[in-house]
């Protein structure tokens, strides 16, 4: 239960920082520490060290906060790269583009009854 939370908690920073991230500074394959911190500054504490996680260069990090971002780090490997190493651009890749986008439907049968219908 708690790694779903964590998944969770994991997905929304991404979800709120990776267009802010990528509309102040540009795609990169890690942002400094002061430019996570500026851009996460309204999330929680705990979303700001995921941030740094995802994000930051784990070479810049302070000592202090060493052992927690590398939990972190560890955990986002292990759930979204199956165990390798990963960079911020790889994080902002993850957030691709799905769905329909709209258009016109070209199958006659799915307009008639329906987008979703099996005939």
């Amino acid at each position: 239960m708690f790694r779903y939370i964590q998944r969770r908690r994991i997905k929304k920073v991404i979800k709120l920082l990776s267009a802010k991230m990528v509309q102040s500074y540009g795609s990169r394959d890690f942002f400094s520490i002061g430019q996570v911190e500026t851009s996460s500054r309204e999330l929680s504490k705990r979303q700001q060290q995921i941030a740094l996680a995802l994000f930051a260069d784990p070479q810049d990090l302070d000592v202090e906060l060493v052992p927690i971002i590398q939990l972190l780090r560890n955990d986002v490997s292990n759930d979204f790269f199956g165990g390798e190493n990963y960079t911020a651009r790889d994080v902002l890749n993850l957030l691709g583009g799905g769905g329909w986008k709209g258009g016109r439907m070209d199958d006659d049968m799915s307009h008639r009854f329906g987008m979703n219908s099996r005939y």
